[in-house]
């Protein structure tokens, strides 16, 4: 049976970075919050007017991106049966996973402070119950390598338009890598040449995290009612008929 692994690849969650800290718009959300503003995550929605001096700026700030998949992941019938886990790694190289038992708050300000937390203490909500574990430092290549995955399926606007549960179903091997793009425009930053991947696009249109989520999880689940794809067996050779004797 195929192990499923979906990371979200260099997805746009990182604390307030150095160079606005000391902007206003980030000094004010962080006293009404009550926290330090090099505490706080970065979100275009309350931060966007000192987006000016942070280069990518036009993808930067989107925590909520992170929050929409991992709540379509943990909630899909995949999930409930014990075939995926589930892994977040940020443009900073820092990774989250997540333990199959975790249950996100749906209520956005909440996971916004929980993951938070999580910078704070590495491991939410402790080290006897680590449902969400923060680990700094791991290029989006080491974490899927870790994985040790038998194919990488990397879900990209340029790649080749596909059946998609037919090319669930023919996947080689048992663990299965699906990278997700975490940000909301351009392409990924890190370089994924080296674990060669399948790059399968759904289509020209630049569409959501959500979007790319969800239809992902349905042809992955659609992809097991589908006959497995096998190679055709080698034909014997016809042996030459015997010469009769004169």
């Amino acid at each position: 049976m195929k192990q499923y692994f979906f990371v979200l690849g260099d997805s746009e969650l990182e604390l307030v970075p150095p160079e606005i800290v000391n902007e206003r718009c980030v000094l004010n959300n962080a006293r009404a919050r009550g926290k330090a503003p090099d505490k706080i995550l970065l979100d275009a929605s309350h931060h966007h007017p000192a987006f000016g001096k942070l280069p990518d700026s036009e993808r930067r700030g989107r925590p909520d991106l992170v929050h929409f998949f991992l709540m379509l992941c943990i909630d899909a019938d995949l999930a409930a049966e014990g075939r995926l886990r589930v892994f977040v790694h940020t443009r900073n190289d820092d990774v989250i996973a997540v333990n199959p038992e975790t249950r996100l708050p749906p209520n956005y300000p909440r996971f916004v402070g929980l993951i938070e937390s999580l910078y704070e203490q590495r491991v939410v909500p402790s080290k006897e119950n680590p449902l969400l574990e923060l680990r700094r430092g791991v290029s989006l290549e080491a974490l899927v390598s870790a994985l040790k995955p038998d194919e990488v399926l990397v879900m990209n606007p340029n790649g080749e338009e596909l059946d998609l549960p037919g090319r669930f179903a023919s996947a080689k091997g048992e663990r299965i890598v699906v990278i997700i793009g975490g940000f909301s425009k351009g392409d990924f930053k890190s370089d994924l040449s080296k674990l060669k991947p399948v790059n399968i696009s759904l289509g020209k249109r630049m569409l959501k995290v959500w979007t790319v989520t969800a239809k992902v999880l349905g042809a992955v689940e659609a992809s097991s009612k589908l006959p497995e794809v096998t190679a055709p067996k080698p034909a014997k050779p016809r042996r030459a008929p015997k010469k009769k004797a004169e």
